[in-house]
């Protein structure tokens, strides 16, 4: 009885704390879009592969496998609307540990501010005319690290947010995620690796320079919720045909649980095909498909140059294409 007592209290209290948080669900959604065009022509299902520099994002314990410095460099038109960047560095700092210096960027550029000469209609002689302009960036800036431990990584971020909007009113916070990935030892029968990923673990604050409407208040502040991700992943050689077959599944908790399935076929280490599913669920299951193809150029001294496209079908905003580049040096 009392064991059924303390479980009652504890849902009480999430479902409290679910209440008081409801008005931040969607705080820092820029943060959901995902980065690489490989990753996300496979669904966004990348937390237990994490073997690029997107890994920064996707699961920083990645890092840690990462040998060689990379460059990615990403950018796309959202809705024919916002422009979406993304650009890191990953440099090695030994044989098992990484760091990353990461920016995202979302935005709309030069909106006008008009206005009329007149407190009158608007008319032939009181035209609105433009009188400046303003813009909506949302940036996160991420500092990250990763480290091998035998067949365990684990890895973190630092990041720094900052959202400028109209009339000088931005916002300014700090959070920090957690990645966990353990990776099975070789084998003829294939490779399994399994990934715990805890994005904003501290309840990410985004601070406010706008007044609060009654003196006294506080500004206001607006909380980006964690995230769990769960992910596995295996990988299959394919030695008759030099080629590998990636098959992996992610799991996270953002918008009342979003499932992610993504498979990667790699033929002779130069030319990939992916296909993927995101799975959201609500009032109503949604899916929406994506795919992929990249080239990879490989050198003898180990660098390699990296494109990759990716087609995302989505059923509310309509479709979209992500292009980017990994320079490995």
């Amino acid at each position: 009885m009392q064991m059924l007592k303390k479980i009652l209290i504890l849902l009480l209290v999430v479902i409290f704390v679910n209440v008081i948080y409801a008005e931040d669900r969607y705080a820092g959604e820029f943060l959901s879009l995902g980065v690489g065009a490989r990753p996300l022509g496979m669904g966004g299902s990348f937390s237990a592969i994490a073997d690029d520099s997107t890994a920064a994002y996707w699961n920083p314990a990645g890092l840690g496998s990462l040998r060689r410095s990379e460059v990615t460099f990403m950018r796309s038109t959202l809705s024919d609307l916002d422009s979406y960047s993304f650009i890191n560095y990953i440099h090695p700092a030994g044989k098992d540990n990484a760091f990353g210096l990461s920016w995202m960027r979302v935005g709309i550029d030069d909106i006008p501010i008009t206005a009329v000469k007149k407190p009158t209609p608007v008319g032939p002689g009181n035209r609105p005319e433009i009188k400046g302009n303003f813009s909506l960036i949302d940036n996160a800036f991420i500092l990250s690290y990763g480290r091998k431990y035998s067949n365990l990584f684990v890895g973190v971020n630092a990041k720094l947010i900052y959202i400028s909007g109209y009339r000088q009113h931005n916002a300014l916070g700090v959070g920090g995620d957690l990645g966990l990935l353990w990776v099975s030892p070789d084998h003829q029968l294939g490779r399994f690796s399994v990934a715990l990923v805890v994005q904003d673990f501290f309840r990410t604050k985004l601070y406010w320079n706008t007044p609060p409407e009654k003196t006294g208040q506080a500004a206001h502040t607006d909380t980006i919720m964690q995230n769990f991700r769960l992910g596995f992943a295996y990988r299959q050689k394919i030695e008759s045909l030099k080629s590998h077959l990636i098959l992996s599944v992610d799991v996270d908790s953002l918008y009342d649980f979003e499932s992610h399935y993504g498979t990667e076929y790699v033929f002779s280490d130069l030319l990939s095909i992916r296909f993927g599913i995101q799975e959201r669920k609500g009032f109503e299951t949604i899916h929406n498909i994506t795919a992929g193809v990249g080239l990879r150029l490989g050198f003898v001294t180990g660098a390699a140059f990296s494109i990759d496209y990716a087609f995302l079908g989505n059923n509310d905003l309509g479709n979209s294409n992500r292009i980017s580049l990994i320079l490995r040096f």
